[in-house]
């Protein structure tokens, strides 16, 4: 019998202070560390808390993944990523990805004039390079956006089997829980395995929104398709108020039997491959 209370953060960064491609948004004045992560993970998941992570590839540090793979290297059990890449990445360096443990691409196009680039030949042939070693797209858009922009990732993705995951609930708009990301959602749901980050409430149009958006998720994507993840350590909104609302979560979903378990480990250990016995 599970002794210890597993915690999958399933959306977290690592970097160095001020490393940053030159067309960055953002440039970091500090560190982020596993050694630091692993603190915040104690006090968010309790005392008895037995931490697993996804490391998520910034925006900020472009494709170059280095830092993410060296620490993916450090606890190769506890930890998977998410990389950043473009179309013209080998099959060499992917199956170098793929054996560190990265198990998706991200497509940060939060703030990006050009993202209908999705829809080229050449990515058009990343995803299904993608979907051939049982990765998964993830996308990050503004608030209000994710409708447009699922649509067409979906078309791009045509016929493969790509699952994709929706980062911080899939950003709605001011609209909350009628935004058009769900219809669009409900019918994705019907082609491909659909995914959805409990994630960074601080981003949304109304933070106080998210317990009813995760409700709402939960009945578009299911609840086996949801995941937690923590946004740390939230860069451009540091602060001790966004590790208590991640401990709020916690507090949340201790409430809600349907859906704790599965939003603390045994949804992403599914979509992640973590091996976390029972």
């Amino acid at each position: 019998m599970m002794t210890s209370q597993p915690l999958v953060d399933c959306h977290f960064h690592v970097f160095d202070a001020g490393v940053a491609v030159a067309s960055a948004r953002y440039r970091p004045s500090y560190a982020a560390t596993l050694t630091a992560w692993l603190a915040m993970a104690a006090t968010v998941g309790g005392a008895q808390a037995e931490p697993y992570g996804v490391v998520v590839q910034t925006s900020f540090l472009g494709t170059d993944n280095a830092m993410m793979l060296a620490t993916l290297r450090r606890m190769p059990a506890r930890l998977r990523g998410v990389a950043v890449l473009d179309p013209s990445v080998s099959d060499a360096e992917l199956a170098a990805f793929d054996t560190a443990g990265v198990r998706g691409i991200r497509l940060n196009l939060y703030g990006d004039d050009g993202w209908r680039r999705i829809e080229t030949a050449p990515w058009r042939t990343l995803f299904q390079r993608i979907a051939a070693l049982g990765w998964h797209i993830e996308i990050h858009t503004h608030n209000g956006d994710g409708a447009v922009v699922l649509s067409a990732l979906d078309a791009a993705l045509g016929n493969t089997a790509a699952p994709v995951v929706l980062d911080h609930f899939g950003r709605p708009g001011k609209l909350g829980t009628d935004d058009p990301i769900f219809d669009v959602a409900r019918a994705v749901g019907k082609r491909r395995p659909l995914w959805v980050k409990i994630s960074a409430p601080y981003r949304l149009s109304n933070v106080d929104l998210w317990p009813a958006l995760t409700t709402r998720w939960a009945e578009i994507a299911g609840p086996d398709r949801l995941v937690w993840g923590s946004d740390w350590p939230w860069t451009n909104h540091e602060g001790p108020a966004r590790a208590d609302e991640c401990r709020n979560t916690m507090t949340w979903l201790a409430q809600r039997p349907d859906l704790e378990e599965a939003l603390r480990w045994r949804n992403a250990a599914a979509l992640y491959g973590f091996e976390i016995g029972a």
